[in-house]
């Protein structure tokens, strides 16, 4: 049963809101500092344990960047990992412990109590207003992610908004629009990285996972993969494999978390039937005289184990 002392949009108490009673505040506060029924977001926000338990980690993180927002003095404009939350825009890592915003060069704001202070400057047409939010546009966002966060970070940033099937309208954008937002911009700080990282992104990477495995399998220095290869399945469509490198004879395939069990990529088959499919598919590649390679989310953290993959499948290291 929802409660009706939070608001059905948000999601929250707000103390001296338009709704709020002194009584209100006080049982709030009480059952927040016992942990019973509720809990405090920032001081004067609050949510319910049973609103909470149903929100995934974006969602949570989402929640945080609104209280944030809602006990400003001012409009913040929120930027980096905490636009990308609000923009669906994935990274690599779990979402950060801080909400992270812009502010003037001259701004005497500082960062505490959660809220990471960015000084830099914000031309208005780097700023969108999102329910009432300001918030960094995509580009303004990958940009600030490329010169800030790691290489990888950035890729899968990048990746993901050069992706059509991926990216929602409102982030999907090409390479050449970043590389003249980029070069654009009033700050040469952080240019060459980021630079490097729109260079290297792909509009055909299709997940984080493979997005990672393209940075690990450069930084190991073997030969740069093509993305998404089309095969003819002989019982009629098409294959398109993770990775590719046709003078090796050898495919790669990222194999992430819940492939055979999750609803989106089972397609309406049991993890039996999917798992029966994906060998007949292999077999079918194999039959063309490739040599097939397979990962997962762990090989690509411990490179050691990616190594010891691709160079066992007979890929060279050229770099």
């Amino acid at each position: 049963m929802a409660d009706e002392r939070i608001d059905k949009q948000t999601g929250f108490y707000l103390s001296g809101g338009a709704e709020a009673t002194e009584s209100t505040d006080r049982q709030f506060r009480r059952e927040a500092q016992f942990g019973r029924s509720a809990l405090r977001l920032r001081r004067g926000v609050f949510t319910t344990t049973e609103h909470w338990g149903l929100l995934t980690p974006r969602q949570r993180y989402l929640a945080e960047i609104r209280a944030v927002v809602a006990t400003r003095l001012s409009d913040p404009v929120i930027s980096h990992q905490s636009a990308a939350a609000v923009w669906g825009i994935p990274l690599p890592d779990a979402w950060p412990g801080t909400v992270h915003v812009l502010a003037s060069p001259d701004s005497r704001a500082r960062s505490k109590n959660g809220v990471t202070v960015h000084r830099s400057h914000v031309p208005a047409g780097d700023v969108v207003d999102i329910d009432g939010m300001l918030v960094t546009s995509p580009a303004r966002t990958l940009l600030d992610l490329a010169r800030t966060m790691s290489f990888a970070t950035a890729v899968v940033a990048i990746d993901h908004a050069l992706n059509p099937r991926s990216a929602s309208p409102e982030v999907f954008l090409t390479e050449t629009v970043l590389r003249e937002k980029l070069q654009a911009s009033m700050s040469p700080r952080g240019s060459a990285r980021a630079l490097r990282a729109i260079r290297f992104g792909r509009p055909n990477a299709d997940n984080p996972g493979e997005s990672l495995s393209r940075v690990a399998i450069f930084e190991l220095g073997f030969p740069d993969p093509l993305l998404q290869t089309c095969h003819r399945n002989p019982r009629g469509g098409y294959y398109f494999t993770d990775f590719e490198w046709p003078a090796y004879r050898l495919i790669g395939e990222f194999d992430g978390q819940g492939k055979y069990l999750k609803d989106e990529f089972l397609r309406g088959l049991t993890p039996g039937e999917a798992v029966t499919r994906e060998k007949i598919r292999e077999d079918d590649l194999r039959s063309e005289g490739n040599g097939l390679a397979r990962w997962g989310p762990a090989d690509v953290r411990d490179r050691r184990s990616l190594l010891r993959i691709l160079t066992t499948a007979g890929l060279p290291i050229l770099r």
